[in-house]
């Protein structure tokens, strides 16, 4: 129970974290993991104690399978000098380095400890940096070449981690031994993952051929697959790491190249994965704020042994110290490549945004969370806590610095625009705006469907894709641009509001409806009013309190109207008299200004009635949605169609764009991805 417990807490801290890096855009979602994990550890005195065995097992297998599973194959080939340097020699040269330096500036750790600290803060983490990087617009080199390097990096420097523990538990180490176990344990590794991965992908082939299994089953198994693997090497006393990766990348290249399975299964596999891998590193980062009072509370229980202050300058010299090696190295691979490519311009500014988009991340503190707490001897492992409190407060310190520098280097090193544009660059559209044109295209198309026959389901798809593009442009356009389409939309809704006020008046008048519904349906009228002038005011601001309000008092209208002395029936059409009483004095206010104004009305005028107007008319025709249908075909038939039309057409003006150059090739794969992610959802709701 425990377990479930502690898993269920971690995932709503994940969600939690996720929610808060909406509003704190320029704040890693790691960072804002750490703090929630740091908070819940010092106000609610949340502990968790892990094992090595089971953290590697649970963590870090599958986030290097995923890693590796997703890499970048051709910015792989073009970058694999520079990666494999900093994935492997620069791995070795930071845990050297690094280690001695270590040893040098905390005389109390051994060196052997110095070694496994250096060693695990030599991964980097692309997912930390990531958002950092989309922010600040980093060159896409720079942003290939970490990724690329993470993913082979993560297991050099565990191997080396490994070795470094290993040595401190059992007191003992043999460079000739060393060297050895790190050949058998890299080259069997490898095999074992070039094996396995070959033997369940050709297994999952199978099986898809003789249809005894289907996409869902093949992704459970792809899930196992690592843990499995990972199992299986070290099993044998190989390296779990390596195998994981070689066989995430063997399976990488047997799938993307096998059309029987580039279909169905190799998008929901990815799309499983990145959800997968996503709760892991939230889960690691979580613990990582766990953990942290962990470790300051052992030296605080331990006679001061180190005070904090010490310990909080051990860890910025550790950093310092690793991040400086980036540096010197990402200078030196400049004077390297400048002897090939004599054009490359040596810059210690690109060499310092290298360096600090080092950040280490997830892997870091799964391998330091891995430690165990005793050694062979039965001896507590010797300055574990600070070994800890290190890692940690390295990880944290990297992000920061990522978060405050990389922009200023990022902006200053931006060339000067030039008065001329390449022809052959698309700039005329940004992505948001294509995609709102290739809805509003889909729109046009949809609206000359529109019969007397299927106008409740015409207008509802009509309102969905209005939803849709109003969603684009409160996230796209300028401030200045999105409050005049909002202050339209609210001239007129006020207007209509006012006709439906009237006409709740006349109903009331006429004794058509009760003073309860007369009362309620006005009061829904003042909200709905409300919320839209405060849209207007302060749109980034979620009205959360309105909302909750809102819900509550549907509930106590529902209340009222099930235990109302008069007849629930009767109560029920009262308000459906008024709700189609109120779209159509709605809809007739807005055709009388649009015929009255016909001639002065500009296009974010016309585009704001037209609007409302099929919001009202999609009201009316859900009053009377028993209809005969066209050819006697059923309303999800029809539906379907008007779904599936809308999807072409959206294809076509997309086509259209990018033929003539209005937009360039990534918005282009993007818009199209969106489109066919939106139709495959429909499809597979439309068949439950």
């Amino acid at each position: 129970m425990a377990i479930l417990e502690t898993i269920i807490g971690l995932t709503l801290l994940v969600v939690i974290g996720n929610v808060l890096s909406h509003f704190l855009k320029r704040v890693p979602v790691s960072l804002i993991q750490i703090t929630l994990g740091l908070f819940i550890a010092v106000f609610f005195g949340v502990k968790i104690n892990l094992d090595s065995h089971w953290f590697m097992l649970l963590f870090v297998a599958p986030l290097l399978y995923s890693d590796a599973w997703n890499f970048p194959k051709r910015e792989l080939w073009n970058l694999k000098g520079p990666i494999f340097g900093n994935a492997i020699l620069l791995v070795f040269l930071t845990t050297i380095i690094g280690g001695y330096g270590i040893y040098w500036l905390i005389p109390s750790m051994p060196l052997s400890v110095a070694f496994a600290i250096a060693a695990i803060l030599s991964p980097t983490d692309p997912v930390a940096v990531a958002s950092i990087g989309q922010e600040t617009k980093l060159p896409p080199a720079l942003m290939h070449l970490v990724s690329g390097e993470s993913l082979i990096n993560d297991a050099s420097g565990l191997v080396a981690f490994k070795f470094a523990i290993a040595a401190t538990v059992s007191g003992t180490f043999s460079l000739a031994h060393a060297t050895s176990d790190f050949l058998y344990t890299t080259l069997v590794g490898a095999v074992v993952g070039i094996v396995l991965g070959l033997l369940m992908t050709r297994l999952q082939s199978w099986l898809m051929q003789e249809q005894a299994t289907n996409a869902v089953v093949n992704v459970v198994t792809n899930i196992l697959t690592p843990f499995l693997i990972y199992q299986i090497a070290e099993g044998v006393h190989a390296s779990g790491v390596i195998a994981v990766v070689i066989a995430a990348i063997v399976q990488n290249l047997q799938v993307k190249g096998n059309r029987a399975t580039s279909g169905e299964y190799y998008l929901v596999n990815r799309t499983t994965w990145q959800v997968f891998s996503y709760l892991m590193n939230g889960f690691i980062f979580i613990l990582l704020g766990i953990e942290l009072p962990v470790a300051i509370n052992v030296h605080a229980d331990n006679n001061q042994l180190v005070p904090i202050s010490m310990l909080f300058l051990y860890a910025f010299l550790t950093w310092f110290l690793i991040f400086m090696i980036r540096v010197v190295w990402s200078y030196l691979n400049q004077i390297w490549e400048k002897r090939r490519v004599k054009s490359t311009v040596l810059s210690w500014k690109n060499a310092f945004m290298a360096g600090l988009t080092g950040v280490r991340g997830a892997v870091t503190m799964a391998g330091v969370l891995s430690v165990p707490a005793f050694i062979d001897s039965g001896a507590p492992f010797p300055e574990r806590s600070m070994m800890l409190f290190i890692a940690a407060m390295v990880i944290v310190i990297s992000l920061l610095a990522a978060i405050v520098l990389l922009p200023l280097l990022a902006k200053s090193s931006k060339p000067k625009k030039k008065m001329t544009v390449p022809l052959d660059v698309a700039k005329h559209m940004s992505e948001p705006r294509a995609y709102t044109y290739v809805l509003q295209t889909a729109v046009g198309e949809l609206e000359h469907e529109l019969k007397a026959s299927n106008a409740s389901i015409v207008y509802d798809v009509l309102t969905a894709y209005y939803t849709k593009i109003r969603r684009i442009q409160m996230r796209s356009l300028q401030e200045e641009k999105l409050q005049k389409i909002l202050r339209t939309e609210l001239k007129f809704r006020m207007i209509a509001l006012n006709a439906q006020r009237e006409s709740l008046t006349q109903l009331h008048a006429e004794h058509q409806i009760s003073s309860l519904v007369y009362d309620s349906e006005n009061r829904r009228l003042d909200r709905i009013e409300d919320d839209l002038s405060q849209t207007v005011r302060v749109r980034s601001q979620r009205q959360n309190k309105f909302n909750l309000e809102h819900l509550w008092r549907k509930a106590v209208r529902a209340i009222r109207v099930w235990v109302s002395h008069t007849d629930s029936d009767a109560l029920r059409a009262e308000y459906e008299l008024a709700a189609q009483a109120t779209a159509q004095a709605g809809l007739t206010a807005m055709t009388d200004y649009a015929q009255l104004h016909a001639g002065s009305m500009n296009r974010t005028e016309t585009t704001a009635i037209k609007h409302l107007k099929v919001l009202f008319h999609s009201r009316l025709a859900n009053q009377h949605r028993n209809v005969k249908t066209v050819n006697k075909k059923s309303t999800k038939v029809l539906r379907r169609e008007l779904a599936l039309k809308g999807y072409t057409t959206q294809r076509s003006a997309l086509e259209h764009l990018y033929e003539a150059g209005f937009i360039d090739d990534q918005s282009a794969v993007k818009i199209r991805q969106n489109i066919n992610l939106d139709e495959a959802s429909y499809l597979a709701q439309d068949s439950e």
